[in-house]
């Protein structure tokens, strides 16, 4: 039995997901983590051998979520450290969003997180240890084309809120990472975005194609100059949020991130819609 203290990552396979997990381990964590699919667990295991134990989760099933995860903090003797940092982000105007698809980004986002803490609100009352989250900027400024996803944080950022103040109570400390955008698989994946385009109908390319080209040229642009941060920021951040006695409750990652979360407090949202209009309006066309 490890005698270093115990880390549950959930989201390990992701971009920032590796990243932490690299973290935790050099910082001397027993890792246990989980990956989103079965086929994730074997080239995850190649690159983290030191790993203790790696399970598949589906996080858009939050009953099943709160069960596999309590089956799993069970078979640890100790739970010092929960770390979630997976999320989807569909990019889809809220006119054109399925509602399966929305449904299932609440549920991914923000449900299973909630799953995820009473599985293992028991295990951290009992070493007085530390529930990390990842969020985003947008959980406090929305922009257009991320209907589901802003929703999705928007919520996570009040539910973190209730999971903190209930669980001070116990001795367990929660802190929210928000990162902004990272350089990571999930958000290259903004470059399919030309196919999107390409197979909008007329009405929906009338009303939504420059903002869906001017989404792509933004994205494109943070990639070609590497504007983005890196995975290894954010996860730094998660160290530090486990570090810090007492945790800050929100961690800012990135310049952008930064800039949005300081208009969130000083702009009204009228001033905000501006900024976000101005922000796409300067892209070319």
């Amino acid at each position: 039995m490890s005698a270093k203290p115990a880390a549950l990552l959930i989201g390990a396979n992701g971009g920032m997901g590796r990243a932490v997990a690299r973290a935790l381990l050099d910082t001397g964590y027993a890792l246990t983590a989980t990956v989103s699919r079965r086929a994730a667990i074997d080239p995850f295991l190649a690159d983290y051998p030191s790993c203790e134990a790696v399970e598949a989760l589906d996080l858009s099933d939050a009953v099943a979520v709160k069960e596999q995860i309590a089956a799993l903090s069970s078979q640890l003797s100790r739970v010092h450290a929960v770390v979630v940092c997976s999320a989807v982000a569909p990019c889809a105007p809220a006119e054109m969003v399925a509602i399966d698809e929305f449904r299932r980004t609440i549920e991914i986002n923000c449900t299973a997180a909630l799953a995820i803490y009473q599985a293992t609100i028991p295990h951290l009352c009992k070493t007085r240890g530390r529930l990390v989250l990842t969020g985003s900027y947008s959980g406090k400024v929305a922009t257009p084309v991320m209907a589901a996803y802003v929703a999705s944080k928007f919520a996570f950022e009040g539910l973190t809120d209730v999971l903190r103040q209930e669980a001070q109570g116990w001795g367990v400390e929660i802190a929210l990472i928000q990162p902004g955008a990272l350089d990571t698989p999930m958000m290259r994946r903004t470059q399919d975005l030309g196919h999107t385009i390409a197979n909008l109908s007329a009405d929906q390319a009338e009303r939504y194609g420059d903002l869906y080209r001017q989404m792509k040229y933004r994205a494109d642009e943070a990639l070609a100059k590497g504007t983005y941060s890196s995975p290894e920021a954010a996860a730094a951040g998660v160290i530090e949020a486990l570090r810090e006695n007492p945790p800050s409750t929100r961690y800012p990652i990135g310049d952008d991130a930064r800039y949005m979360l300081n208009l969130a407090k000083t702009s009204s949202d009228r001033e905000i819609d501006d900024v976000i209009r101005d922000i796409y309006r300067s892209a070319p066309l």
